[in-house]
């Protein structure tokens, strides 16, 4: 049974001169720390994604200073906000291994999509707040094959 989290970046500035340019706050900083500390420090990744996004670039080193623990982390333009969940899904089910741990830091519109894509077989998608975390449970990384355990914060 492969184990999914799929982390939403801290809280960020409202303006800059992209959306992909926008920096983490320092509450945003604060509660990543935070997020990860309590919930992922004691886990052992082996794959983890990261969107190329400031605010989730910043969101992961907040994990990294948590101790979180990760055999390889790459950062993937298909998790960023506006882009559809079957290239994660591609990418996903393309991973070598059983029982994978994976790790995904991005944005809340793709966060939400890909966990309901996973659970429910829709992409209405579920609210994460900032600096927050779905975890699901699947066999296989396809639609409507997860179990939803729940939002850490």
């Amino acid at each position: 049974m492969h184990s999914l989290y799929v982390m939403r970046h801290g809280q960020a500035e409202s303006m800059a001169p992209t959306d992909a340019q926008r920096a983490l706050t320092d509450r945003g900083k604060r509660d990543a720390f935070a997020c990860a500390s309590t919930h992922l420090k004691d886990l052992h990744f082996h794959y983890v994604f990261v969107s190329p996004y400031l605010r989730a670039q910043q969101t992961f080193e907040q994990v990294k200073l948590a101790g979180v623990q990760f055999d390889q982390m790459d950062t993937v333009e298909w998790i960023t906000p506006d882009v559809s969940t079957q290239p994660a899904l591609d990418e996903l089910i393309a991973l070598p291994g059983d029982n994978l741990s994976v790790l995904l830091v991005c944005h809340q519109t793709f966060a939400g999509r890909l966990v309901t894509k996973l659970t429910e077989g829709h992409e209405y998608g579920l609210h994460l707040n900032t600096a927050s975390i779905a975890c699901i449970k699947t066999p296989v990384f396809a639609s409507q094959c997860a179990d939803f355990i729940g939002v850490l914060a």
